[in-house]
């Protein structure tokens, strides 16, 4: 793809800087700080210097973004505006045409919402005007509402869509009914432009949730979904940023656009994950996280906060006015007040401990000892260089002399890394470190289900049948591909779950040595021991609860009892 200049194609997922006649960007195939990707415009290829990844754009496609050869091809020649001739597999064809059909369906269904927005959305615009929003800021996002529970079905099957159709593409549930019914309804929009699903904000206090998003379908999935990407990488093209603000919700996102902050991008409601957390360090590799005050203390957030470093972010964190969210920033200080805030965050480490101190009374000496005690932990988990500064901002904060800081971390560290008496237990009692039985059976498991053997069914088990993280994970994998159609292929879970590239390996080779009719026997009988221990778990359960129960419950309890005594598994 001649046309395809390799630099504006990774550009796309990536932050390139210019040093010379190359360009350099932090590894997007593994984590570093210092930027050891460089990019060839003369020779037309890429080169990590730390995990050794080369290729050219057609490679750094099909193996970033897991697209097949012909997909890769395919992708270059749209953005190039090209035709190429079809060349793909029929399995190929009929997921790209499955894929095409929901795609088009959803963006059918956008226009529907905006245009009831017009119609029949009065309440809507009020609750618009009532957050400042103009109409160029509704036309950007493309917000709209849905007046009733029935009318997309009706526009959208007039239209040729079947509501199996509709129920697949998340639009609607098994009757044809809106899911968005009776809210604000804001498309959720990929970073290619696509419509992936929808995202609905109540406008009365009775209807519950305040905020629902598509469910998971073979377009959307929420776990990777960064909402506002798409006008961030607009934006990004104009004024070249490199950091990003990450946000709570889709409403703060607009508020920020509104008002100028074209970077600012917002999880889909729940606790970010480390997919998300992936897609952030491709877009950028500066961070600025906009709590609200009360979450920013939550250890829910600091968790999010670890992922995103641990992701190869560099991590900043905003802190709001008491009582104000990014939206009512924007609206008392403007633009220019928001920026100040941006200019006032605090690094990551510096911010924990700042937060810290503020949940102690610093006037008194055990206040002021609780507060360095408590910060220990965060002292230990930086480097040595990182926490002799941090030790010093720790003693100025508590004023208790950074020599007993320093000597109380030592006996800090050593005290954490000798083994606790409750860990005197036997190595199976751990998650991490499970038997070998255990460890065995999981990838028995794995491998049969990841061969696509006859006598394996993905859907007879769940995550439960796994003792360890990493084969729940490759599991959950597995059976999300199967569940949206896509064919499952070992290189996927090589680049999906890299973390567990060790421990996939070992799946691998876990029937080496068996015959086809020894493995199927060990799976039949690992599967049917499973089975057997939670029955007779279950069993033992309602027992103990029937000679408590009495009455109705007691019958209930019985019959149930009796029933999972006749089943076969």
């Amino acid at each position: 793809m001649s046309r395809s200049d390799i630099v504006s194609v990774l550009g796309r997922y990536m932050y390139l800087q210019k040093k010379g006649a190359k360009y350099w960007a932090c590894c997007p195939f593994h984590t570093e700080k210092t930027p050891s990707f460089v990019v060839n415009p003369d020779e037309q290829y890429y080169h990590c210097f730390g995990c050794g990844k080369s290729g050219s754009v057609i490679t750094f496609l099909m193996e970033h973004e897991n697209m097949s050869y012909v997909e890769a091809v395919e992708t270059l020649a749209n953005w190039a505006g090209m035709e190429v001739p079809e060349s793909e597999s029929p399995e190929d064809a009929k997921r790209r045409e499955q894929r095409e059909k929901l795609l088009s369906a959803t963006r059918l269904a956008a226009k529907y919402y905006y245009s009831c927005l017009k119609q029949k959305g009065k309440i809507a615009e009020e609750y618009l005007k009532k957050r400042r929003l103009s109409e160029e800021t509704a036309v950007a996002f493309g917000i709209g509402y849905s007046a009733d529970r029935f009318g997309l079905k009706e526009f959208m099957t007039g239209r040729g869509y079947s509501v199996e159709t509709l129920e697949q593409a998340g639009i609607t549930d098994k009757t044809g009914g809106d899911r968005m019914e009776s809210r604000l309804v804001i498309p959720i929009i990929s970073a290619k432009g696509d419509v992936l699903g929808f995202g609905g904000r109540t406008l009365s206090p009775d209807v519950k949730p305040k905020y629902l998003n598509t469910k998971g379908t073979p377009l959307f999935d929420k776990r990777k979904t960064l909402f506002g990407m798409n006008l961030y990488k607009k934006a990004q093209k104009a004024e070249k940023f490199d950091s990003l603000v990450l946000t709570e919700g889709y409403m703060d996102v607009i508020s920020l656009h509104q008002a100028g902050i074209g970077n600012a991008i917002a999880s889909m409601g729940t606790s970010l994950t480390e997919e998300q957390c992936r897609e952030i360090k491709k877009a950028a590799n500066l961070v600025y996280v906009c709590f609200d005050g009360d979450a920013a203390g939550e250890m829910a957030t600091w968790r999010s906060l670890d992922m995103l470093q641990n992701a190869g972010l560099e991590v900043k964190v905003m802190s709001m006015p008491e009582g104000m969210d990014p939206d009512d920033v924007c609206k008392s200080y403007g633009a220019d007040g928001f920026r100040k805030l941006i200019s006032e965050s605090k690094p990551l480490t510096e911010f924990k401990i700042r937060e810290l101190a503020s949940r102690e009374n610093l006037e008194t000496f055990a206040g002021r000892e609780a507060f360095a005690l408590k910060a220990l932990p965060v002292l230990d988990a930086l480097s040595p260089i990182g926490r002799d500064a941090h030790i010093q901002l720790v003693s100025e904060l508590s004023r208790l002399s950074a020599e007993s800081i320093e000597n109380s971390l030592k006996d800090y560290s050593v005290t954490r890394k000798q083994p606790r008496r409750s860990e005197s237990k036997p190595k199976e009692e751990s998650v991490e470190e499970v038997s070998k039985t255990e460890l065995k059976n999981g990838r028995m498991l794995l491998k049969a289900i990841l061969d696509g053997a006859d006598y394996a069914d993905i859907e007879e088990l769940d995550e439960g049948c796994f003792a360890l993280p990493a084969h729940r994970r490759l599991y959950n994998l597995m059976r999300s591909k199967r569940e949206q159609g896509i064919k499952l292929r070992t290189g996927d879970l090589f680049t999906e779950e890299p973390d567990d590239a060790k421990e996939l390996e070992a799946v691998i080779a876990s029937q080496d040595g068996y015959s086809a009719e020894s493995a199927e026997k060990m799976y039949n009988a690992i599967v049917s021991a499973i089975f057997k221990r939670r029955k007779k778990a279950r069993i033992a359960e309602l027992t103990a609860k029937i000679k408590l129960a009495d009455g109705e419950e007691k019958t209930r309890l019985e019959k149930e009892l009796l029933k999972i005594i006749n089943l076969r598994k």
